[in-house]
């Protein structure tokens, strides 16, 4: 918490550009405001917690010491989600997890959140039941569900870190809605939509 203060109010483009001048508030900042939410995004991906920690340092020790040679960004969360899901699937594809293809990664969905009014608006059956069906969509539906209403992504972000075109990211995400429609009430389905931060 030492350095959040310092940016609060700044700009994802403003704390980049710090970062990349040497500024070593901005980076301890940076990582101080992505590690956790990248985290719980490779870890949905790995499913293994060592490597998914070890990917994460790794990411933040790359970016420091290549840090003149990176080019500029307006979404550092974008930019560390890319090069996370990059590396995890290089590495899990190494060890032989899943084939060459990353649409196989299988994408596991669970609620880790404090408790907030959506405890009081959705009754544990009904939290339970969304989860489940949620882990019951194809891999890159959870993963493209997830990155739109979990991490707040625009479309093209989506389409970027997952290595698809925007138009996939559109067709990806309206098939998983349609599909949790017919399972799921309407309601909760809302609810979940409308949550942020998980």
């Amino acid at each position: 918490m030492l350095f959040s203060g310092v940016y609060n109010y700044s700009t994802d483009a403003l704390l980049w550009d710090d970062f990349l001048a040497g500024n070593q508030a901005a980076y301890a900042c940076m990582y101080e405001r992505y590690a956790k939410v990248l985290y719980n995004y490779g870890y949905k991906i790995a499913q293994n917690r060592q490597l998914t920690e070890d990917c994460l340092q790794d990411l933040f020790l790359s970016i420091l010491e290549t840090r003149n040679r990176l080019g500029r960004t307006d979404s550092i969360k974008f930019y560390l989600m890319r090069s996370l899901r990059r590396e995890l699937v290089r590495r899990l594809q190494a060890e032989s997890r899943f084939d060459a293809d990353p649409d196989t990664i299988e994408f596991r969905v669970e609620f880790h959140y404090e408790p907030t009014w959506l405890d009081a608006q959705v009754s544990a059956d009904q939290s339970a039941a969304l989860l489940r069906e949620l882990n019951h969509l194809p891999p890159r539906q959870k993963e493209a569900l997830f990155l739109k209403y979990f991490d707040n992504l625009t479309y093209e972000e989506i389409a970027g870190v997952m290595g698809i075109e925007q138009s996939s990211a559109y067709k990806v995400i309206y098939k998983a809605i349609a599909a949790l429609q017919k399972r799921v009430d309407t309601g909760v389905l809302l609810l979940l939509l409308m949550v942020q931060d998980y």
